[in-house]
C-alpha cells in the first residue's frame, strides 16, 4: 500500500510500512561514493590496500597522512549523500508542484523553490571543494609513498 496523498500538504495518510531505506548514503562494500572511489582509482586495488594497512601503523607520518586520506575521502562520501539527499527533495518538492494528478489549485503560488536554490549551491560548492581537498591530500601521499626517505616518525 502506497502514501496517498492529500489535499493539504504533509498530512498524506501513513501506512503501517517500515521506512524505505536512505539509497542516498552509498554502502562502501557495495558501491563506495565518489571520494573513496576516486582513491581507489588513482591508487588501484593494491595502493588502496596499501593505504588501508597503513592507516593502522599509528605513531608514523605515513600512518597519519594515509588516514587523512583515507577521512578526506569518507567526508566527500558524506557530503555527495547530503547533495544527493537535498537534491532529491528539491525534485519532489518540484515535483509536486508539476503533478497532472494534484490539484493545481492546492500547488503553492509564491516561494517554490525558496532557499533551495541557495542551499544547493551550498551543498555543490562545499563538495566540490572536499573533492579538491582530496586530490591535494592524495597527491602528497602519493609523493610520500614514492620518497619513503622524506618522511619520519612522529615523536
Amino acid at each position: 500500500m502506497t502514501n496517498r496523498v492529500s489535499r493539504i500538504r504533509g498530512t498524506a495518510a501513513q501506512t503501517n510500512l517500515p521506512p524505505a531505506p536512505d539509497r542516498s548514503a552509498p554502502d562502501p562494500q557495495i558501491s563506495p561514493g565518489p571520494g573513496t572511489q576516486s582513491v581507489r582509482t588513482v591508487l588501484g586495488e593494491d595502493g588502496y590496500r596499501r593505504l588501508t594497512d597503513q592507516c593502522l601503523r599509528r605513531g608514523t607520518a605515513l600512518g597519519a597522512l594515509a588516514s587523512l586520506v583515507q577521512d578526506t575521502a569518507r567526508e566527500a562520501d558524506r557530503l555527495h549523500g547530503k547533495l544527493r539527499r537535498h537534491a532529491t527533495q528539491v525534485r519532489d518538492r518540484l515535483g509536486d508542484v508539476i503533478n497532472p494528478r494534484l490539484d493545481a489549485a492546492f500547488g503553492p503560488v509564491t516561494g517554490l523553490l525558496a532557499s533551495t536554490g541557495h542551499i544547493s549551491d551550498l551543498h555543490a560548492d562545499r563538495f566540490a571543494q572536499q573533492m579538491n581537498q582530496l586530490v591535494l591530500v592524495l597527491e602528497s601521499y602519493q609523493a610520500a609513498v614514492r620518497h619513503p626517505g622524506n618522511v619520519t616518525n612522529r615523536s
